[in-house]
């Protein structure tokens, strides 16, 4: 069973076998306003789910139970000739990244692109799926010099203004309150640039109920950047400015979603898209109350 979806400008087949088949409806509302049928993808994701309760390739840290971790491919190698049934056309090079999830694991190829999801059989097995997925996109995304950025994407007048901050900071409270927006994700839009410029595309991933947030009337969609703000709750509304340094250091170290699960190439794509970027795009820190409307502050550092 394979489905086919449009991330930003790029299409990934994801290929459900065997029992993974019965994750296609789940998959559909994942990717429900982004499915694209007939078209070929950039690249493959297959889904399938595999018995492997006796043995595991996380290394346990004490008694701590272990949520996520990214592997090495020499255990992984090894653990993969334990398991009877896996897939054996996808290659495992040197370069393989390995990643697991609940008791999922993810592999990912950067040369390719292509990668593998190996499901626990057994009660709950799809659980680490969606989180799978979200990170599979980001690492194809990556290669192709783009990336989900932890932050609230709203388009007004066709120019697109990215709120950074992480869970709490308020992002999904500014897409609701600000009227006359467009939400192309309050908690993941994607960011790439094309042709010399820095666009934002819709994302699946949002906080927000799917009619409060991204909605067919943005899919297919994008908006030139014309601001990157810190977001900082305060008593009043007001800009302040951030040096380079700072704020790459906090791009790159809290607002990539899985920077550290991205190939060296990867993240060397992103460093260096977020470092031209500030030499043509304003950044600042975004001081702000609720109950004050930001774009006055915006439109006047904006020229509007």
């Amino acid at each position: 069973m394979k489905l086919t979806v449009c991330i930003a400008d790029t299409i990934i087949t994801i290929n459900l076998l065997g029992q993974a088949k019965k994750a296609v409806d789940l998959c559909r509302e994942y990717f429900k306003d982004f499915l694209c049928s007939g078209q070929k993808g950039d690249a493959e994701i297959k889904v399938v789910i595999r018995d492997y309760n006796k043995i595991s390739p996380v290394k346990e840290k004490g008694r701590t139970s272990v949520f996520e971790q990214k592997l090495s491919t020499k255990d992984i190698i090894v653990w993969l000739n334990g398991i009877a049934g896996r897939i054996g056309d996808f290659t495992i090079t040197e370069t393989t990244i390995s990643s697991f999830c609940l008791d999922g694991l993810l592999l990912f190829n950067p040369e390719t692109s292509d990668g593998c999801i190996f499901l626990k059989d057994g009660p709950g097995c799809f659980q680490p799926v969606y989180r799978l997925f979200w990170m599979y996109l980001a690492q194809v995304l990556g290669e192709r010099k783009g990336c989900f950025v932890h932050s609230a994407a709203l388009v007004r007048d066709e120019k697109a203004y990215i709120f950074l901050g992480e869970s709490g900071a308020g992002k999904s409270s500014l897409a609701r309150m600000c009227a006359g927006t467009d939400v192309f994700s309050d908690d993941s839009p994607v960011l790439c640039k094309r042709n010399g410029d820095y666009l934002v595309f819709p994302s699946p991933f949002h906080q927000l109920d799917p009619s409060q947030g991204p909605n067919k009337n943005v899919i297919g969609l994008n908006a030139r950047v014309e601001g990157f703000y810190f977001l900082i709750k305060d008593n009043q509304t007001y800009l302040e400015s951030v040096s380079k340094r700072e704020a790459l250091s906090l791009i790159i170290n809290r607002h990539i979603l899985f920077f550290h699960y991205l190939s060296a190439r990867a993240r060397s794509h992103l460093f260096e898209l977020f470092f031209d970027a500030y030499d043509k795009i304003p950044y600042y820190k975004l001081h702000f109350c609720l109950d004050k409307d930001i774009w006055v502050q915006l439109m006047l550092e904006d020229g509007g």
